[in-house]
């Protein structure tokens, strides 16, 4: 009788170990294996087709600013001969003739940036006056412009209306707007000179303003995918 409390013990074990199923263990670890595997996959998805749009905006943001280089480089060599013909002329010539030189190749190197802008995201051209010198320092902050990543308020049209919004640009490359309340969001292009403003779901909308966001450092940077 000592030794039915031992018996009952060993028994009680025994019908332990005979219910754990080895397959059922095994089939669980493969399922928690796959799933992780899944996981693994989509993210690394998710990254590759990040980093492929990054480096696109990068190889278009590079392509605008070697562009505006050339412009720039082109509005230099008016200057320059704007300054040799002056210095050709002599202080026999009227004055009024001198200004007339140096006003022509301003409003020349004006109406190039008007055009520019006219295709180009807000912010991505900065415009001046007709003058010379006015023209100049508008085409170096465009040289600037064109090379940086800016969060600004401007104003476009969606369906017929028009809209102010935030606007997420990308040098030249790509804008994105987020609606003063926060509620809507999409892509904003160029057409005749007026921001286009169009709409996108309400995946795009979180990513967009994730996006937007982390350009004006209320959020820590991290991989984004926008529309």
């Amino acid at each position: 009788m000592g030794d039915m409390p031992r018996v009952c013990a060993c028994l009680l074990c025994l019908a332990m170990l005979a219910a754990v199923d080895p397959a059922s263990e095994a089939l669980d670890q493969f399922t928690a294996a796959n799933q992780a595997r899944r996981e693994s996959a989509r993210e690394s998805a998710t990254s590759t087709a990040e980093r492929q749009r990054l480096e696109a905006l990068i190889a278009a943001t590079e392509a605008e600013t070697a562009r505006l280089v050339r412009a720039a480089a082109q509005a230099e060599t008016t200057r320059d001969a704007a300054r040799t013909r002056l210095a050709t002329l002599g202080t026999e010539h009227d004055p009024a003739v001198m200004r007339a030189v140096l006003a022509e190749a301003g409003a020349k190197l004006a109406a190039g940036l008007r055009t520019v802008a006219a295709t180009q995201p807000p912010g991505t051209v900065v415009l001046g006056h007709d003058d010379f010198d006015s023209a100049v320092r508008a085409l170096e902050g465009a040289e600037h412009a064109a090379s940086t990543v800016t969060v600004e308020v401007v104003t476009g049209t969606r369906d017929g209306r028009s809209e102010a919004v935030k606007l997420l640009r990308v040098a030249g490359a790509a804008a994105w707007w987020v609606s003063l309340d926060g509620l809507s969001a999409g892509t904003a292009s160029m057409s005749e000179g007026y921001v286009v403003l169009v709409a996108v779901n309400e995946r795009g909308r979180i990513a967009i303003q994730t996006a937007l966001a982390q350009a004006e450092g209320r959020a820590p940077a991290a991989i984004v995918v926008l529309p």
